[in-house]
């Protein structure tokens, strides 16, 4: 008999009889005669199994970490991580990818959250009465509703909000887009709608997509950690932060509360929440002061030689010089002043009509500057047609600008010292390259383009943009999964996608919120911008018919949405039909009309690609999915079903439905023959196999043999950064500055210097610092971040590791605050404004500055008093930047999950004070 310890014994137990509790439940039968022998049985039962399948789990953390998943008996015995990654170059492999949640998925699916049957309510919305029906009640009931509303006012009032945790799945995103083009609903886009669209990015750059695999940290000499939490919310990458360090690498962290981040650091600074640009500009200001920036590359790869009138702040321009340029079809000839020849010249790959701004100009025009010598600095007198006037380059008024920020100034206003300022500086010019990598909370500010604008200007002043080990680390994307070609084959786009952060401002009153919030000054001024972008169509308008249905899939909108008490006040009272298709019951299915069941992560077969391992990875049916449950692909396949069936028996005649300017003929009798390309494709499998055989940069193999190897190495991995075109991802930034492409910007540089009406009238021409928003009355600023226990609210609500946290919702508040409020650690307390109110346990931290508060997000409502969570006290989702809607402009005006306004989570302030 084998000898085991007590400890080993009672770990034995514990796990194998939780799984027999499972195989009795699910396969009595099988287990009737098993014959107990010892608790030696349960011990190597623990280590048998019928199957190992290869997966993952599908969720919004983008790790696509690769696991083994132990099938026993018909269901998910354990998992553990796959580990059979490579290296790159002398940069450590990427395993072994995983974490906790991922560890625990076997368990979590079989939690009592599972949504098994087709769920119609019958009580109240938010009640959670409800009566089980069949798949074919429910698509034939939604699918009536459907036509009801395209036909009766137009399919644009219908929306399918699709959130981040559907978009990484491949196939099932597919899927969802192929449903919307043919049906013709209204997609309101997710990136924008959560607040993570890098637009400062796409001001700069003309790419919002900036990054490399994780393995590049490894390359650089200096990496700032700003904005983000990864020792947190990278678990199977933030060990090439620890490793660069061994490495030598600088590993500066930069956040306002002390993360276990800044605890590995080589360095931690603490700015005031929000001041994040005024620490960037000082930084700045330390370069050019101190001559550290790398001459050379700005000239030509920035606009900072760049021409500017000094009496109107415009760039220099061709029409300014003649009545030819007048009449010129480009409107983007800028000049630089040649030292060489002390004379005024055309900027080198400026001023090519024949391919327009904002799209691929890879091969028009150069950035090769020849024999011209840019200055950066002077003023010079210009003849134009206005007269003689005075020029200057963007460079000088660049220093200018930076005189308001002296690290002395910089750190009245961010606490920062100012000799710690200067020193981070030097050490960010010295090092070659240097790296900022930036999570999404830099976009959740009203301000935060400018932030990003600031990070970039640093990285280009010390020339690490477009470098192995350098640059603005975000994320990449792929140029093509095949999602598109799937979504829009045979058909082409005729669907509607939107910016959610401006379909929530039309259909959710945000501008009242802002007026009552804010003031009437600044919620008329905002709305007076917003409607002048729609009207001359820099933004689409899908608002002319109202909402009257919302499908959510992916998506538990109700949760995670800035001002969420006003918007779930106008959707859940005010939409007519919700239907939510869901794997777990959270709010938002909770107060749906129909809710659909959706296979969980083990239960399906899909893909993801993610720029920051550079592996296609599958996910596998390891099991049958759970009740009724299908996944994303089925579930809208019946849905189409029902349309065309029910458009036939109700004789409902095709409409002409107008997208763009583009008329195009519905017939919703045809939906389902469309949706599965005729018959061609059944399966989820079906439309796997057709996004790889059609996307750029994947070895073409069979589903089936990716879903034996589980991973599969993507083309192209040349070294740590995404610079070779045979890679799935975007590599024009890299392109632009090895082999001199103009960037995809109004100027074809790294562009710096805005000239549009409206960023010159705001004053942000140059990156600079705002002050965040407040409330009136409250003194404390709060905060939230992506927790470490789960992925937004997915995982928050598991027993297991609920009990590695508070066990609730808690909120981290300062020592010297909660004293002077009588709050001890553990009291429940009331976090308020003149938003609303909700109430969580006191987690009282010295790691918290003083006058701000700091919660991880992604509680469902449901998990407080009362049923309400954070976002009662958010109300900025009226708080859309004129700058950030501005159009007619080159590459700037509506872009697709590239340019639109974010919904913004941090410009407020509330109080708190201990619950009586």
């Amino acid at each position: 008999m084998t000898k085991l310890s007590r400890r080993n014994f009672l770990q034995g137990t514990t796990a194998s009889g939780i799984g027999l509790v499972l195989q009795y439940a699910v396969t009595p039968k099988i287990l009737a005669n098993d014959t107990y022998r010892g608790f030696e049985d349960l011990y190597r039962k623990k280590w048998t199994w019928d199957k190992v399948v290869r997966g993952t789990h599908g969720t919004n953390c983008a790790g696509t970490c690769a696991f083994n998943v132990f099938v026993k008996n018909g269901v998910v015995w354990r998992e553990e991580q796959q580990g059979e990654y490579e290296q790159i170059g002398d940069a450590p492999d990427f395993g072994p990818r995983g974490c906790q949640k991922g560890m625990r998925h076997h368990k979590y699916m079989y939690g009592k959250q599972r949504i098994l049957y087709p769920l119609k309510r019958i009580g109240k919305r938010g009640e959670g009465k409800w009566q089980r029906i069949s798949w074919e009640q429910a698509t034939t009931e939604i699918a009536d509703k459907f036509l009801d509303f395209a036909t009766e006012y137009n399919p644009e009032c219908i929306s399918y909000g699709s959130g981040t945790q559907m978009s990484v799945k491949m196939a099932s995103f597919a899927s969802l887009l192929r449903f919307a083009n043919i049906t013709g609903v209204t997609v309101p886009e997710f990136f924008s709608g959560v607040g993570d669209l890098p637009t400062g990015s796409y001001m700069t750059l003309g790419q919002v997509y900036t990054g490399d695999t994780f393995a590049s940290v490894y390359k650089s000499k200096c990496v700032l950690i700003w904005m983000s939490n990864p020792a947190a919310t990278r678990i199977p990458d933030a060990h090439f932060f620890w490793e660069a360090r061994y490495n030598g690498t600088q590993v500066i962290a930069i956040s306002p509360d002390f993360t276990p981040t800044a605890m590995h650091a080589s360095l931690w600074l603490n700015p005031k929440p929000g001041t994040d640009s005024a620490l960037a500009m000082a930084m700045i200001e330390v370069i050019l002061k101190e001559n550290l920036y790398q001459e050379a590359y700005i000239k030509e790869q920035s606009d900072l030689p760049f021409l500017v009138r000094t009496d109107s702040k415009e760039f220099l321009r061709r029409e300014h010089l003649s009545l030819y340029g007048l009449l010129a079809v480009a409107d983007n000839v800028y000049y630089m002043w040649d030292e060489a020849t002390n004379t005024m010249v055309q900027a080198p790959g400026t001023g090519r009509a024949d391919k327009p701004i904002g799209r691929d100009r890879r091969k028009h025009g150069t950035l090769d500057l020849g024999d011209i010598e840019p200055a950066l600095e002077g003023r010079w007198k210009v003849k134009t047609l206005d007269g003689e006037i005075e020029v200057t380059t963007v460079f000088e008024l660049l220093k200018e600008q930076c005189r308001d920020f002296t690290p002395e100034k910089a750190t009245e206003i961010t606490g920062v010292n100012a000799q710690v300022i200067r020193e981070t500086a030097r050490i960010f010019a010295n090092a070659n390259p240097s790296m900022i990598y930036a999570g999404y909370a830099s976009c959740k500010w009203l301000h935060g383009d400018l932030l990003q604008r600031a990070m970039l200007l640093l990285l280009s002043l010390t020339g690490s943009i477009g470098k192995e080990g350098g640059g603005l680390q975000v994320a990449n994307a792929p140029i093509s999964r095949g999602m598109n070609q799937f979504g829009f084959s045979d058909i082409g786009p005729a669907f509607r996608l939107i910016s959610g952060t401006t379909w929530d401002y039309d259909h959710g009153n945000m501008k009242e919120l802002t007026r009552e919030i804010y003031g009437k000054k600044l919620a008329d001024k905002f709305d007076r911008y917003y409607q002048k972008s729609v009207s001359e169509d820099w933004f689409p308008d899908y608002s002319k018919h109202g909402w009257k249905m919302g499908i959510f899939a992916g998506n538990n909108g109700a949760n995670w949405r800035a001002s969420s008490n006003v918007w779930r006040k106008h959707a859940f009272d005010e939409l007519e039909t919700i239907v939510s298709l869901a794997p777990d019951m959270g709010v938002t299915s909770l107060h749906s009309d129909y809710v659909l069941p959706i296979a969980h992560h083990y239960e399906r077969n899909d893909l993801m690609l993610q720029s920051r391992v550079p592996y296609l990875q599958v996910l596998n049916e390891a099991v049958a999915p759970l009740g009724e449950s299908v996944d994303d692909w089925e579930a809208n396949r019946r849905l189409a079903e029902a349309i065309s069936r029910r458009a036939t028996e109700r004789g409902v005649s095709p409409i002409k439905d107008v997208v763009d300017g583009r008329t195009v003929r519905r017939d919703y009798k045809k939906t389902l023959e469309l949706y599965t390309m005729e018959g061609r494709v059944q399966t989820s499998k079906d439309v796997a196999q057709f996004i790889i055989n059609t996307s750029h940069g994947i070895p073409k193999i069979t589903f089936e043999e990716l879903s034996e190897k589980g991973i599969v190495r993507v083309n192209g991995v040349d070294n740590t950064a995404w610079d070779n075109e045979e890679s799935p991802y975007h590599t024009e930034i890299v392109k632009s500055v090895v082999e001199k492409h103009p960037y995809e910007t109004f100027t074809g540089r790294q562009q710096f210097y805005i000239d549009h009406e409206w960023f010159i009238e705001f004053e942000e021409t140059l990156p600079t610092y705002k002050e965040p928003l407040s409330i009136k009355g409250y003194p404390l600023r709060m905060m939230m971040g992506h927790a470490r226990h789960g992925i937004h609210s997915t995982w928050r609500d598991d027993a297991f590791l609920l009990s590695l946290q508070r066990g609730e919702p808690d909120i981290y508040v300062n020592p010297d605050d909660a004293q002077e409020r009588g709050v001890k650690d553990d009291d429940m307390i009331r976090v308020f404004n003149s938003a609303g109110e909700f109430f969580a346990m006191a987690h009282v931290s010295s790691g918290i500055q003083p006058g701000m508060l700091f919660m991880y997000h992604g509680w469902d409502p449901k998990m407080f008093k009362h049923g309400k969570n954070f976002g009662e006290v958010i109300p900025t989702a009226g708080l859309i930047k004129p700058t950030s809607m501005a159009g007619d402009y080159g590459h700037l005006g509506y872009q697709p999950l590239a340019f639109a306004p974010n919904q913004t989570y941090k410009d407020f302030t509330c109080d708190f004070e201990k619950s009586v």
